[in-house]
């Protein structure tokens, strides 16, 4: 195991999120939660490749941004199912997204704490599994399933990332 800790990583993602929240504002928010997820498939099937490869060819996005992209993917996610029915969905400010994003980060941080010991049990292969079941069973899939298979996806990918960086 490294030397970075959650709040390092955390910190990372967070700062990518506030930058791109720059550049594309909300515009997430009109997309189906499962053309999220197909963004995340895409990310994670690209990890795969990388590591069945050994190397990535496109030096200018490293895996490590890759981990990132589907860390702040799976927070949007939890940010929509939360607004959704709690909030004037149309209305929602940057300022509240940065407010849910950091209380996210917060939750997930402190889930975290503590957790080292069962890093061995996470895998790159457990989130593909995870993501081609919610896409095969979208159909079936309740708000609150989909926010517990998103935190517990999330929870892996930061550990998967703690050990890429």
């Amino acid at each position: 195991m490294n030397f970075y800790s959650i709040d390092f990583i955390v910190q990372k993602c967070k700062n990518l999120f506030l930058e791109k929240l720059k550049d594309y504002g909300l515009s997430w928010k009109f997309f189906h939660n499962y053309s999220i997820i197909d963004q995340i498939l895409i990310k994670v099937i690209r990890i795969k490749n990388i590591q069945s490869k050994g190397y990535q060819k496109i030096k200018e996005e490293k895996i490590i941004d890759t981990y990132i992209d589907i860390v702040n993917y799976l927070i949007i996610i939890l940010i929509k199912l939360d607004i959704f029915f709690t909030s004037n969905f149309h209305k929602i400010s940057h300022d509240n997204v940065i407010f849910i994003y950091n209380n996210k980060l917060k939750k997930i941080k402190n889930y975290i704490d503590g957790m080292d010991k069962i890093l061995n049990k996470f895998s790159v292969n457990n989130v593909l599994e995870n993501i081609l079941f919610l896409k095969k069973n979208e159909e079936k899939i309740n708000f609150k399933e989909l926010e517990k298979f998103c935190f517990k996806i999330l929870v892996e990918i930061i550990f998967l990332l703690k050990q890429n960086i």
